[in-house]
């Protein structure tokens, strides 16, 4: 009966204001669409760095949600293969998706991030990414930036997506990926993503204790209000779910954290060498033996594994891109050639990541929002790896074959 008294008044209203009718048919039309779902990365966004600046609305949305304490990354934690393990809910060794760099000896090629060709080769991407698990099954999606979504990958594509083009505004890639979820009818996404790079660059740039952190964070807040209020005016903002993800944590590096590999071990004893908090070094044939050997005799402020005694932790010994030698800094040291040990000390203070993901340090940050969340809910840490399975459930459709568990973030819903 009360639903027959609002609908009379709603068309009653209309008649009386000429406009009226269409007003309630779509307010109407919205209450019965289903909910849709934005994916939000800010890169290099610390579990910590909501309080560092003031974040009115990061604060509003975590009171309305669900906050977690941290969000675990994979291992390395870097920014491609932690992008590419929330899309495919996959561990690097079951990807392919094994850092930044990379060398595969079967190709006799390499990856590397600045290489447009390579990044958009889908050779190099295995598993299956949460847009091609909705398109499959008849939902339409958009991604902004995302890892992975400029390659033809199972030779598909998400229904409308963007080259990565750092010049492009943040205002003009939120107001993108709003006009997809807001076209008329069938040509609208039920899913989309967001990236922001900024607050990482500055942190890489200046340490994380840097104004430039500061104000890269006030800024990220900025414009998650700004997309919070074009929701709003295009009536999508109630049958918004938004998952608010980052990709990895930092830490400041230091001038007495520094590991000096060519005073290590014989230099030409290697065949290449992959630098970074997570050292990949693949020996030339018949010097494994005494590059492990060196580098265990010399093992402080790093752990030294044969690719066989990597952790099972790591999720990264099972492929072939992984080299012989691994070496994992302790958090804040950095492992290099002595030739460079000047200039990186001149580059300081600056911050990075890529350490082991269990570190508090290489936690990201994490808030669920909408109306499949619960309210001003705090849940323990949880591993990235089960966004995928979490989406899957979000939009109704089966998962392929990840990592994840449902399971393990079910706490986060109503």
């Amino acid at each position: 009966m009360m639903h027959k008294v609002k609908t009379a008044v709603c068309y009653l209203l209309g008649f009386i204001m000429a406009v009226g009718i269409t007003s309630c048919d779509k307010r109407q039309e919205a209450d019965l669409q289903p909910d849709k779902l934005l994916l939000i990365s800010f890169d290099g966004f610390r579990y910590d760095y909501l309080e560092k600046a003031e974040t009115p609305h990061f604060d509003s949305l975590a009171a309305g949600g669900v906050r977690a304490e941290g969000l675990i990354p994979v291992f390395p934690s870097k920014t491609f293969p932690n992008h590419y393990a929330i899309a495919t809910g996959l561990y690097p060794e079951n990807s392919g998706f094994v850092g930044n760099t990379m060398y595969d000896p079967d190709w006799e090629e390499w990856y590397r991030i600045r290489d447009r060709e390579a990044v958009e080769d889908s050779k190099w991407y295995g598993g299956e990414p949460i847009w091609n698990t909705l398109e499959k099954q008849g939902i339409r999606t958009g991604t902004m930036f995302w890892v992975g979504s400029e390659a033809n990958i199972q030779k598909m594509h998400p229904t409308y997506w963007k080259k990565f083009d750092d010049a492009m505004s943040f205002k003009a890639r939120v107001d993108t990926v709003v006009k997809w979820l807001s076209y008329p009818g069938s040509r609208a996404i039920r899913f989309g993503t967001l990236y922001f790079e900024h607050v990482d660059a500055m942190g890489h740039r200046y340490g994380m204790d840097s104004d430039s952190v500061k104000a890269a964070i006030e800024e990220s807040d900025r414009i998650l209000g700004y997309l919070k209020n074009q929701l709003r005016r295009r009536n999508l903002w109630k049958q918004m779910n938004l998952l608010m993800v980052s990709d990895h944590g930092m830490v400041d590096l230091a001038a007495d954290k520094v590991i000096e590999l060519d005073q290590i071990i014989t230099m030409d004893d290697a065949e290449r060498i992959i630098w970074g908090p997570l050292t990949l070094i693949q020996p030339k044939e018949g010097k494994k033996a005494a590059v492990y050997e060196a580098l265990k005799a010399h093992e402080k402020h790093y752990r030294v594994y044969k690719k066989e005694e990597i952790p099972q932790q790591y999720h990264l010994k099972n492929h072939r891109r992984v080299p012989e030698i691994v070496m994992v800094a302790e958090l804040g040291y950095t492992v290099l050639d002595s030739e460079y040990k000047q200039p990186f000390l001149q580059s300081l203070p600056r911050a990075t990541h890529g350490y082991d993901p269990f570190e508090k340090a290489m936690q990201s940050f994490f808030i669920a929002f909408g109306p499949a969340f619960k309210k001003d809910t705090t849940v323990q840490a949880f591993q990235s790896i089960h966004l995928y399975e979490l989406m899957n459930h979000l939009m109704g459709t089966t998962p392929a074959d990840n990592d994840g568990s449902l399971d393990s973030v079910r706490v986060l819903l109503k």
